[in-house]
């Protein structure tokens, strides 16, 4: 008999996180009352993004819309940050936490970025070896996911968050803040964003980037940039020369979006759909594993363990696939000369469209791979 397959890999939203009908509704609103503007070029000359949809954002993270910049998705914001900030730069290193987004290693790395890790703790970075790398060399930049990271599920405390920021103003570089998941959070108070935090340190250098793929849809690939005055103007003209802009309809349809209340509406309807996934999948995991390094995220997608293993990650991935498993590699979240502990295999394991019995049936499964594996 043919075992289904139990997906641990992909981290995308489920269909009934997006809401479609209302998108759709807008988007015939828009179309029946402004087709001529929206199937236009949108300005050329410095445009960093439809004027509208800037100030919604604007309101959202009460920022001035003329510090944000709209691109297409979060993935080409880091690819146009890293352009901009390792272009002239006289040391082209780059510190992210290990593990890490591996798409975004791959976009610095495009760019001549010389990618390396820093130890990921339960509560973010572990600064102290952070601080003793910056006395030895100051990178270009240090790349974080500080709120239920991609792909361990930590969110950094509220104290790291200040001492990073003030490491950043102390030995002066750049700090690239990734949030998609933020506000997507279950439980608890929110700590501070490291943007808003540097606004009070002098010398302290904080540029966010945001993305409605998670709160509201992936298919409008609408990412944007919370930076400081001259950065946005800089960053439109690295777009300017490559796409032009994003497409002014999917940019209306996401202000829109936010001026009907459809954005907050359906970041409460996520949270309420992911909260009992998210608790099913802790209680799974501890039953089936263990006593294992476990992150508990309280919000995000993504579940973690370092999972004690007596087998290659390769051999334990295969005997994993075997079971019908698909399963993310692990150690491709960690940056070059960094890994997972010794006798131990990284897995990220996401949580958002999978319901109770199907979860608990993977973790089971996993369990057995885990005790055969030798």
């Amino acid at each position: 008999m043919t075992v289904q397959t139990v997906h641990f890999s992909r981290g995308i939203p489920p269909l009934e996180a997006i809401p479609s009908a209302a998108i759709a509704e807008l988007t015939r609103e828009i179309l029946s009352s402004e087709s001529d503007r929206v199937f236009q070029y949108a300005p050329i000359g410095h445009h960093i993004g439809d004027r509208e949809l800037r100030d919604e954002l604007g309101a959202f993270h009460s920022v001035d819309p003329d510090r944000i910049f709209v691109t297409n998705g979060s993935l080409q914001a880091l690819d146009l940050l890293a352009a901009h900030l390792l272009k002239d730069a006289p040391n082209k290193s780059v510190l992210a936490e290990a593990p890490t987004y591996d798409r975004a290693v791959q976009i610095f790395e495009r760019h001549g970025g010389q990618v390396s890790g820093v130890p990921l703790r339960h509560d973010g970075l572990d600064l102290d070896i952070l601080r003793d790398r910056l006395r030895t060399e100051v990178p270009a930049f240090v790349y974080v996911i500080p709120d239920f990271q991609n792909p361990s599920g930590v969110t950094t405390s509220e104290e790291k968050r200040r001492e990073l920021v003030g490491l950043s103003a102390e030995f002066g570089f750049t700090i690239l803040e990734d949030i998609p998941y933020r506000e997507l959070r279950f439980d608890g108070d929110a700590p501070t964003l490291l943007s808003e935090l540097a606004e009070s340190v002098p010398g302290a250098r904080v540029l966010t980037m945001g993305s409605l793929s998670k709160m509201l849809s992936p298919g409008l690939r609408v990412g944007y940039v919370i930076a400081p005055p001259g950065v946005p103007r800089a960053l439109a003209a690295l777009a300017e020369s490559t796409y032009l802009s994003p497409a002014p309809l999917l940019q209306t349809v996401a202000a829109r979006a936010f001026a009907s209340g459809l954005v907050r509406q359906n970041i409460e309807d996520v949270r309420k759909l992911l909260r009992p996934r998210h608790d099913t999948a802790v209680e799974a995991v501890r039953k089936a594993l263990g006593d294992v390094a476990l992150c508990v995220p309280e919000g995000g997608y993504y579940l973690s363990v370092h999972l004690p293993v007596r087998t290659t990650e390769e051999k334990f991935l295969a005997a994993a696939a075997g079971e019908g498993l698909a399963l993310t590699r692990g150690s491709a979240f960690y940056p070059a000369e960094s890994a997972p502990p010794a006798g131990t295999v990284f897995l990220r394991l996401p949580f958002m469209s999978l319901g109770a019995e199907e979860f608990t049936e993977g973790i089971e499964r996993l369990a057995a791979v885990a005790q055969r594996a030798e």
